[in-house]
């Protein structure tokens, strides 16, 4: 759900971005440096507002008047850029707050990025943020361009796209100052045009997720894409990455960080959280945001996602000029998920018309070598295989050279490509300087090209995956299941009586599940011999028996559970031998009695838990349960709420499905229910954010329609 709050704050991000009048502080005529850029950059630009340079050492800066300070320019200013040393931007921004500013952006650096000194200096500029309402940008930031007015508020990216063949396209956010402006010259040099590009900085007041939220609302950013290290405030993250969802604007993003020695230098980098690498690749998946590896593989996407030509799904037709390029391309397109699929016998019989006798016409297409002769054989095959109804895109790998005849050939590749309703790839291979000028030529009609496989494949690969999520959502006709009217009232009445940090036992933390509707096993608790026998005999034989303890989290490992016991001797003898194996394995701890439960017969075990994670909150996990969510790590993870569509992906993200599907003759599982319980343990986490950790494991999970049971389970408060 959107906030209030959340849409509030995206809107007093206007004045960075919208800016009618900027003044520059510390403004020097030196186009070298930070102070010196921006206000050469606003003069080239055309910027359509008014440049006030601020340095009391001056009275004019490149013909314009300078003045001594901001209290001194005689007119109201939306954006001022700061870059004086760190020892003089508080009493700078403070002048901004008295002249009634509403944006700042702080190119100085010398803050939380070198310690706890520059930490302190941060945290008074984030307090007079929240105390006055200015926005800032940075510390220790490039800075903000935008299209719309021409504002070039920044340093590093100093000039204007002079070559947009696609107005508007893409907003980018960075938090990595260099590395942005090293992504903002290679973009503009193929020619996508950017609506917006910020440098975030240390992020004292603005995250990374305001301005993903700014420009997902930004009716003239089509895509937006980003680097980022580290999130802090996971819930505004999500929030921006719905609001992207909600007006169809795909998010790529290069996320870093996700080795130690790579977590701790983005820590030090932006002074982010960075969190958990699991969570961040739950979050994307959750939100359909596009990971991307590398920059060739972001700029490969660009074209198609321009022409609004994704995949529709994941069927590929390869067409080559060699059957051994062809055969490793399918290899390729199989390691990314990508299908390469027999083609029709109609579209089979048309190429069989109009290739080499030789030439092999099954999927990957070899067109062979007489390409060279007859070069519209590329057009006319890549025509019929692109008709093929049972194709969503189509791969073409041929050699090029110089020469007019290479140039007949990318003309026709042009108008295939333009007339294509489907991702129509090519791959260039051959003479460093014929494949550039071939790239040269298709990058100018926005024709997706390029000379390595790998990043092509795998850029088409994820944006299969995209067009797959957006499907999902679309298609989607569950329902979150129904949670009981008095579930919170009974679970608070429960955990009103636990102090925090409190370890709840299995059989208290089971009255919490079936308050939200997940059913357990029949049970009763006995505090002697007598009340176990009664009890089993209630229940009906076999039967389990735990020993209760606040203090034992495993009781298997601690000797504290007994299975299939038959008769009300052994019930007498396992609540003696389960009483005293606790206190000799676990001296001091609290034991609170027996627990005689059900014998659960077959089904398959699985686990479904809440974590916690210092930046997303609260998740859920599931995976095959029992030892085996240790030993194979075949989980699927979401954070909180868990929407019916996530439950159902959760599910089929795990490598052991196809034992829940039904392996070897055993029925298929009951994963209706188990998505069900996967929601109300979301719901249950969403109620009570102070649960740090729970487990049903195992959850046995019966035949279709059979339904599941929770035999055990763990609740850890915070």
């Amino acid at each position: 759900m959107i906030t209030s709050t959340f849409k509030q704050e995206l809107e007093s991000l206007a004045p960075l971005f919208l800016a009618q009048s900027v003044a520059i502080i510390g403004a020097s005529e030196d186009p070298i440096k930070p102070s010196g850029q921006p206000l050469v950059a606003l003069i080239r630009a055309g910027y359509a507002g008014h440049i006030y340079p601020v340095n009391p050492k001056h009275s004019t800066v490149l013909n314009l008047p300078c003045y001594p300070s901001v209290h001194d320019i005689p007119a109201p200013v939306d954006l001022a850029i700061i870059a004086v040393p760190a020892g003089l931007t508080l009493e700078a921004l403070r002048q901004c707050v008295d002249k009634g500013v509403k944006g700042v952006i702080v190119f100085t650096s010398g803050f939380a990025e070198v310690g706890p000194e520059g930490a302190a200096q941060q945290q008074k500029m984030t307090a007079l943020a929240r105390e006055t309402g200015m926005r800032i940008c940075g510390p220790n930031c490039m800075g903000i361009f935008s299209s719309r007015n021409r504002l070039m508020a920044n340093f590093g990216v100093a000039e204007m796209p002079d070559r947009v063949l696609v107005p508007d396209l893409l907003g980018f956010i960075s938090q990595s100052g260099g590395f942005g402006a090293a992504i903002y010259e290679v973009i503009k040099e193929n020619g996508y045009g950017f609506s917006h590009f910020v440098s975030t900085g240390n992020e004292a007041d603005l995250e990374f997720s305001h301005y993903l939220g700014f420009m997902a609302v930004d009716p003239h950013t089509k895509v937006i894409g980003g680097y980022l290290e580290g999130v802090k405030d996971g819930a505004k993250f999500l929030q921006a990455a719905d609001l992207a969802l909600d007006n169809g604007k795909p998010v790529l993003i290069i996320k870093a960080g996700r080795s130690e020695v790579a977590a701790r230098a983005a820590a030090s980098h932006t002074g982010a959280l960075v969190g958990s690498e699991k969570v961040y690749s739950a979050v994307f998946k959750q939100k359909g945001i596009i990971r991307i590896e590398s920059l060739e593989e972001f700029n490969l996407m660009l074209p198609m996602i321009a022409r609004n030509k994704l995949p529709r799904g994941r069927r590929v037709a390869i067409l080559s000029t060699s059957g051994g390029s062809g055969v490793m391309l399918a290899d390729k397109c199989a390691q990314n998920g990508l299908e390469v699929v027999p083609l029709q016998a109609g579209t089979r019989a048309g190429l069989a018309a109009l290739l080499p006798g030789f030439a092999s016409t099954a999927n990957p297409v070899d067109i062979t070598s007489a390409i060279m002769t007859s070069p519209d054989l590329l057009e006319k095959s890549a025509g019929l295989v692109l008709a093929d109804p049972g194709v969503d895109m189509v791969i073409a790998a041929y050699w090029t050279a110089h020469g007019d005849s290479a140039k007949v050939s990318f003309d026709q590749v042009v108008r295939v490509g333009k007339d294509a309703q489907k991702p129509f790839f090519n791959l260039v291979w051959g003479p460093d300087p014929a494949v550039r000028e071939a790239l040269s030529l298709m990058h100018d009609e926005l024709i997706p090209a390029a000379r390595e496989a790998d990043f092509a494949i795998q850029a088409l690969a994820s944006l299969a995956d995209y067009n797959d999520f957006l499907q999902t959502r679309r298609n989607n006709t569950r329902t979150a299941p129904s949670i009981p009217a008095d579930a919170k009232e009974k679970a608070a009445d429960i955990m009103r009586l636990l102090s925090p940090g409190a370890r709840l036992t299995e059989h208290t933390a089971k009255k919490i599940l079936q308050a939200y509707g997940i059913p357990v096993t029949r049970e009763i608790m006995a505090v002697n011999e007598e009340e176990a026998v009664k009890a089993a005999g209630d229940i009906g034989y076999p039967v389990v028996m735990k020993i209760m303890s606040p203090d034992i989290l495993h009781k298997t490992d601690s000797g504290g559970v007994m299975l299939n016991i038959p008769t009300p001797e052994a019930v007498r003898e396992s609540f003696r031998r389960l009483t005293e194996t606790a206190l000799a394995r676990n001296p001091g701890a609290r034991l609170e009695g027996v627990l005689v439960q059900e014998m659960l017969a077959g089904g398959t075990e699985i686990i479904v838990g809440i974590g916690k994670d210092p930046v997303f909150g609260s998740t859920v996990l599931t995976g095959l349960g029992g030892i085996f969510v240790e030993a194979l790590e075949d989980t699927a993870l979401r954070v909180v709420p868990v929407s019916p569509a996530d439950a159902g992906e959760m599910l089929a993200e795990l490598k052991g499905r196809k034992i829940l599907d039904g392996l070897r003759g055993r029925p298929p599982a009951d994963t209706e229910t188990v998505q069900e319980i996967i929601q109300r343990v979301s719901r249950l986490a969403e109620d009570f954010p102070n649960i740090a950790e729970l487990d049903i494991n195992p959850l046995f999970v019966y035949p279709r329609g059979k339904g599941a049971c929770a035999a055990d389970a763990l609740i850890v408060l915070e």
